[in-house]
């Protein structure tokens, strides 16, 4: 049962270009068949699109995305005040979408805040939904935690999708922490790390895998549930809506089943059924 009745949905993608693999065709018909009174419109990086379509200023959106870093990942709160040599970076990183940002954190609701913001009016009305596909590593701090942590999904409107988060925030298996953990050095431990994702190859999602449009086909279903049911997640390890905190379960609900749960495929079919309805 949706929260409010169904007329359809319009859903702009905005691409992120640093990762190569994803195939925005495939996204965008997978989701138009599986939805009905759907359309997806897929765009540039939000950025871009944002300065090339809506007035936005490239200094300001600067320094506005550089305030929301974080550096104290325990207290998880965006810094306020960036640097200058901070806001030119991310300057250079707007101008140059296709390249990735490591090693920086942005707190996830501040910058979904800054970038609704940015977003026009008519764009934000009822029935339109827009998600955003970032490089950038998202971190929140939900209550009852006693840090932040990294995240694949920010939900609402935007949709914020971290491709970084994809790859970063799930748990690798215990034995490499395990491993890592013997080496003092910080950056020995990102070596072992980084040689123990090489090892289980297609066990856990890289960057730039080829298997990053079937992931991201379930997790723009959870923005596209919160947004029509305000349901975005299952219990069922094998819904393309459970929400995976290990590389394991990611593999095992996006790829290896790659289908919503009869829970949640009755919540489209009646989306469907309505349309009917509606159309009579």
């Amino acid at each position: 049962m949706t929260l409010k009745p169904y007329r359809g949905v319009k859903l702009y993608i905005y691409k992120d270009p640093s990762t190569r693999t994803i195939r925005y065709d495939e996204l965008a018909e997978y989701l138009q068949g599986l939805i009905p009174r759907f359309k997806v419109e897929v765009r540039e990086e939000i950025l871009a699109y944002a300065q090339r379509n809506w007035g936005v200023e490239l200094r300001a959106v600067a320094y506005s995305i550089a305030s929301t870093r974080v550096v104290d990942v325990l207290g998880c709160e965006p810094v306020g005040e960036p640097l200058p040599g901070e806001v030119a970076f991310e300057e250079k990183a707007i101008t140059n979408p296709g390249r990735k940002v490591g090693g920086i954190l942005y707190e996830g609701y501040a910058l979904q805040r800054l970038l609704s913001s940015l977003i026009p009016k008519a764009e934000r009305r009822y029935g339109t939904l827009h998600t955003i596909l970032t490089h950038r590593l998202l971190v929140t701090k939900e209550l009852g935690e006693g840090r932040g942590h990294a995240r694949t999904i920010i939900l609402g409107n935007p949709v914020l999708i971290s491709t970084t988060g994809l790859v970063e925030a799930p748990a690798l298996p215990a034995e490499v922490y395990v491993k890592a953990q013997l080496f003092r050095g910080p950056d020995m431990q990102q070596l072992i790390v980084a040689e123990e994702r090489q090892r289980l190859g297609r066990r856990v999602l890289s960057f730039d895998d080829e298997r990053f449009t079937e992931v991201l086909k379930g997790y723009t279903l959870m923005g596209l549930f919160y947004y029509i049911f305000g349901d975005p997640f299952c219990g069922s390890p094998s819904c393309r809506l459970y929400n995976a905190h290990t590389h394991e379960e990611l593999i095992e609900a996006q790829i290896e089943s790659g289908r919503l749960c009869e829970r949640h495929q009755c919540m489209l079919d009646s989306l469907k059924a309505a349309s009917i309805t509606r159309d009579s």
